[in-house]
């Protein structure tokens, strides 16, 4: 074969495995949204099967001949066609040192797993959850030494979400931000501002919520054409496909959870929509860095939905909306609700300050879990202790304290840092999208976010994985990723809204 013929046959291969990513999201979303109760056990089946052939087309020797072949001939091919075949190599190669059988085994683990977490979380029951999550990490410890590792095995997982970081990399930046909040979250306690949450805390009809959400989406350019938002009960962002992206929200009492979390998603369904329509069903339309994806929806849901210029615009809609709630409150007041920062339980729930501390407690502790320095029977223990020193506050019952978050039940071990890495480059994307376009702050004033969006897809959505992470960063922001915008940021706006010299 040619070389334009053995690179054609190669994207038809990478074809058919996006396809069955797709079918593999549509199902995990059906999961969380539609499915009844019953259909876990069936389900499971499912989505081991599934995930057994992806992986054996994946690990197939016809696409490592092809991939071989063609990484030979590099020179003969024009830059996107060798990030294609740079992009699928690293899949390939990471999925061929994992046998089959142990892929088909996490699958189904997983879906056994989540849906035992959820009954668990519901019951406030750790201990009926125990056996299934020990279960998950013994298939982790696993799948991490087939993968080969340096000696440390979480650094073969982190690898899944961020490549190239390594946990030295993410414990020196995690500690920077640590070693920031807790003195910071300290001085903003020690203020004595206290904005009045009444504004904010409801109750308030859902209903409305959703209608009131879904206009904010829109006007961030998110396509409900293309998309669609659900209620799970934990939020998220699938891409099933460019044309096909759906969020899922819930929804509280209070305001900020339905509405901050549906825009969270939503900046991550732009990221999906963003990616140029020629990636559609290739190797570069798999973003994979989750540092990088999570920024997405950090600055659209902080440093724009936390924003005065935003509630400048939006506020008097939501009034419109709400009279009963909002007639007696102005903006100032309503946005100083929003932006109140105090210890709380719940990581999606958290400020933007204190959320950061969450993310480095459940680091902490799943890398000592994997270390083996950690049992999974003492998670409970471990948690309110590093809760207590991190928050001052203890979880009074296991769901709201270390059963809330999904993430280790479907094992996701390595996951939680790209979420502080997200914020941090969130930070720096906002930074300089602001030198790009001296007025964005009156832009979003005046309701007008489509010149940031643009900017973004521009910068970062278009290039789906044809860089590294921290090359992405310095194409777009002049410098890789670091802790210095986020505190400059935290400095600034919340130094002026509690006082702090």
């Amino acid at each position: 074969m040619t070389v334009k013929e053995t690179y054609d046959h190669m994207m038809s291969l990478a074809a058919e495995l996006a396809d069955l990513e797709s079918a593999a999201a549509l199902l995990g979303w059906d999961q969380e949204t539609n499915m009844p109760e019953k259909g876990i056990e069936g389900r499971a089946h499912v989505s081991a099967t599934m995930a057994g052939v992806r992986h054996e087309k994946l690990t197939h020797g016809e696409l490592h001949d092809l991939l071989l072949e063609l990484k030979e001939v590099g020179g003969d091919m024009g830059p996107e066609n060798k990030a294609q075949v740079a992009a699928l190599w690293r899949t390939h190669d990471r999925a061929s040192r994992v046998p089959g059988e142990l892929v088909k085994r996490m699958a189904k683990t997983r879906s056994e797993a989540t849906a035992v977490w959820g009954q668990a979380r519901k019951n406030k029951d750790f201990d009926g959850f125990a056996p299934k999550l020990s279960e998950m990490m013994s298939l982790q410890k696993e799948y991490a030494d087939a993968l080969g590792h340096d000696g440390t095995a979480y650094n073969a997982l982190l690898e899944e979400y961020e490549p190239g970081a390594k946990l030295a990399d993410i414990e020196r930046v995690l500690n920077e931000v640590k070693d920031f909040l807790i003195p910071f979250v300290k001085a903003i306690a020690d203020s004595g501002v206290e904005p009045d949450l009444k504004c904010v805390l409801g109750p308030y009809d859902t209903k409305k919520q959703g209608e009131f959400g879904a206009m904010v989406i829109k006007a961030m350019g998110f396509d409900l054409g293309g998309g669609r938002v659900d209620v799970s009960n934990h939020p998220f962002c699938s891409g099933i496909h460019g044309g096909d992206v759906r969020l899922t929200t819930r929804y509280k009492d209070d305001l900020r959870v339905g509405l901050l979390g549906t825009i969270h998603e939503a900046g991550h369904g732009l990221y999906e929509q963003g990616a140029l329509a020629a990636h559609a069903r290739t190797p570069l339309a798999d973003i994979q860095s989750l540092g990088i994806h999570e920024s997405q929806s950090r600055m659209w849901e902080n440093n724009v939905g936390l924003s005065h210029g935003f509630w400048n615009h939006f506020f008097p809609k939501l009034q419109d909306m709400f009279p009963e709630h909002l007639a007696s409150t102005d903006v100032n007041g309503f946005y100083a609700a929003m932006n109140d920062v105090r210890p709380s339980l719940i990581r999606i729930e958290a400020d933007e300050v204190t959320y950061n501390l969450h993310i480095v407690l459940r680091f902490e502790i799943e890398r000592d879990l994997l270390a083996g320095n950690i049992e999974v029977k003492d998670l409970p223990e471990v948690w309110n202790e590093k809760f207590r020193t991190y928050f001052g506050i203890v979880p009074p019952t296991p769901d709201v304290g270390v059963l809330q978050d999904i993430h280790w039940a479907a094992g996701y071990l390595g996951y939680f840092p790209t979420y502080t890495l997200g914020s941090l480059n969130a930070a720096q994307f906002y930074a300089a999208a602001g030198r790009a376009l001296p007025d964005l702050e009156e832009q979003i004033a005046r309701g007008d976010f489509i010149p940031l969006r643009d900017w973004l897809v521009e910068n970062v959505h278009r290039w789906g994985s044809s860089f590294a992470p921290n090359e992405l960063m310095e194409r777009a922001t002049g410098k890789p990723t670091n802790a210095a915008d986020l505190i400059t940021y935290f400095k600034t706006k919340y130094g002026e809204l509690y006082g702090l010299s």
